[in-house]
Parts: C-alpha cells; sequence; structure tokens
C-alpha cells in the first residue's frame, strides 16, 4: 500500500517591506530638527553651556589683561588711556599696532592661557560626547571618543578639505575680481568657510563616535556607514553647518558690535559687554547642543533603518534558500 504523500510544508508568510512603517522610514537630518529641541535644558547642556562660556570669557579676560598694559597713561583716570568711545575711534590700523608690537604673536601668557584653553575645550568636547551617549543610552567611553576621531581623520578630512578648498578658492576669486560687493563677500564669507569646515568635520565626528559606541560592525562597514551618513544628505548637512556658523559667527559679531559702541571708559560699560560675551557665548553653545541632538537622534533612525533593512534581507535570502530544499523534500516524501 502506498503511503500518502507528506504535503510540503508551508513557507513563511512574506515580510511587508520596511516601507509601510512610518519610524522606519528613511530620514534626512532636517526631520529631527524640532525634535532636538528637547533636551535643551538637561545636566549635560548646561555642562556645554559653562564650559563654552568659560573658554569665551577666560581667552577674553586675559587677552584684555594683556592688552591693558600698552593702553596705561599716567594722570589718567584708572591709569587708562582708552576713552569713552574707544571703538569708534579705533582704526585698522591701530589694530594692527597692537597686533604687531603688543606681543600677541609671541603667546604673552606663557603656559597658563593654552592650558586653560585646552582644559575648557576638553570639557566642552566631553560635555557634548556624554549628552549623545545619555541621549541614545549607551556609555560614553573614552576610547569610543578618541577612535571617533581617528575615524575622522581617514574618512572625512580629505574630502570635506576638498570641497572646503574648492569653495575658498570659489570665493577669493570672486574677491578678486574688483566689485565691491564680492569683495566684502570673500572678506565675510572666508571666516565663515573656515567655521562650516570645522562644523562639518565635527558632524562627521559625532558620526563616527556614536556608531562605534552603538556597536559598529565591522571597521570597513563602520567607515561606510559613517561616511553615508554625511554625504548621502549633502544639501541637508551644508545647510545646517554653514546656517549653524553663520548664526554663532552672527551671535558673537552683535555682542562685539554692542561693546565696541559702548566703550570702556566705565567698569559699568567694561561689565555690560562681559555680560554680553556671556549671553552669545552660551547661546551658542546651546546652538551647538541643539545640533549635537540633532546628529544622535539622526543616527538612531538611520541605524534603526538599516537593521530593518539587514533583517529584512537576511529574510528573504533564508527564504529563497529555504524554497527548493522544501521542494526537494516534499518530492523525495512523494
Amino acid at each position: 500500500m502506498e503511503s500518502e504523500a507528506t504535503p510540503p510544508r508551508e513557507l513563511p508568510e512574506r515580510p511587508s517591506t520596511i516601507h509601510t512603517h512610518e519610524d522606519l522610514e528613511a530620514r534626512g537630518p532636517w526631520s529631527f530638527m524640532r525634535a532636538a529641541l528637547a533636551g535643551g535644558a538637561s545636566r549635560w547642556a548646561w555642562h556645554l553651556m559653562a564650559s563654552w562660556a568659560a573658554f569665551q570669557l577666560l581667552t577674553s579676560a586675559l587677552w584684555a589683561s594683556h592688552l591693558a598694559g600698552f593702553a596705561k597713561f599716567p594722570g589718567t583716570p584708572g591709569g587708562s588711556a582708552l576713552p569713552n568711545n574707544w571703538g569708534e575711534h579705533l582704526t585698522a590700523r591701530d589694530i594692527w599696532e597692537l597686533i604687531e608690537n603688543g606681543g600677541m604673536k609671541h603667546a604673552p601668557f606663557g603656559v597658563l592661557a593654552p592650558l586653560l584653553a585646552l582644559l575648557c575645550l576638553a570639557w566642552v568636547f566631553w560635555s557634548g560626547w556624554r549628552m549623545q551617549a545619555d541621549l541614545l543610552g549607551f556609555r560614553a567611553r573614552l576610547s569610543h571618543w578618541v577612535w571617533g576621531f581617528m575615524d575622522t581623520l581617514v574618512i572625512g578630512l580629505v574630502p570635506i578639505g576638498i570641497v572646503y578648498g574648492l569653495a575658498r578658492w570659489a570665493l577669493s576669486a570672486a574677491g578678486k575680481t574688483g566689485l565691491e560687493g564680492l569683495g566684502w563677500a570673500n572678506l565675510i564669507g572666508a571666516p565663515l568657510l573656515m567655521l562650516a569646515f570645522l562644523s562639518a568635520l565635527s558632524v562627521q565626528w559625532w558620526l563616527c563616535r556614536i556608531n562605534r559606541g552603538g556597536g559598529a560592525p565591522g571597521l570597513l562597514r563602520h567607515w561606510g556607514h559613517s561616511f553615508l551618513r554625511l554625504w548621502m544628505n549633502p544639501v541637508q548637512w551644508t545647510s545646517l553647518v554653514l546656517g549653524g556658523a553663520a548664526l554663532r559667527m552672527g551671535l558673537s559679531f552683535l555682542a562685539l558690535w554692542i561693546g565696541w559702541h559702548l566703550g570702556g571708559g566705565s567698569t559699568a560699560r567694561v561689565e555690560a559687554f562681559l555680560g554680553l560675551e556671556l549671553l552669545a557665548a552660551m547661546a551658542n553653545a546651546w546652538l551647538l547642543g541643539w545640533f549635537l541632538r540633532l546628529a544622535a537622534r539622526f543616527w538612531s533612525q538611520d541605524e534603526k533603518v538599516r537593521n530593518a533593512r539587514q533583517e529584512l534581507e537576511t529574510d528573504l535570502r533564508l527564504r529563497r534558500q529555504q524554497g527548493p530544499a522544501q521542494e526537494m523534500s516534499g518530492s523525495h516524501e512523494a
């Protein structure tokens, strides 16, 4: 008596595409601008603002104390030769004289000023890293912080440097045409491009160190993912980098412009200028924190999408392998 053929096992239901899930939709960094506002008053956000303000004010105070020695004049109130409206009378020639003959080129503060500046910058960088790690729910390790920077030198320095060099060359060539508007654009755009270049390198560093903190699957894949996360959204990242650099530079310039017109003839005016510098520094630090949180949220979404795609591809590969095997098994049993 012939045995009845055993029906083949049913294949698992075909997985649905990840595009049907809103939380697995690939999104650019613009999508996280509003979400990144959350966390602006967190513990490490305050650390970031305090560290950046310390860096700015300590640097300014040391330079001011150095220049005060070149502005002393016997017989004037307080021993200063600066009038109340010193900012309105300080010419470009005066600034050049202070730089050339004021000892600014020869590290006038010895070891103290560079050491304090480095300590404050280390505080700034570590606060930003802790903010991102806490937001993503993993431990902020120094090794990820350091190796992420090394990754940036490998995959980010050359391509970002090429883009910066081309933009700087185009701006410089435009400034040499003799047109006044283009000359001003070159004068203002040169420092803006430098800030944008440093900001773009920072974004690449953030993506590299976060990827290491999140468990990078192999060095080459880690480099590839980190590189693509920046360069697959060039328009959005460029606008954020340039816009952020322009806003931060504008806030600092506004504080300097107001202080320039206030003058330094009284203690109240100097204190008011320091207050403006403090507000500008804290505002810039808050914007930096917002950018750090935006990059972290973008990485989290992109990592979720990549993992979902990997799982889908693995599932489909198993289905292809199981299909022929099950058909052969059914024919043998029959």
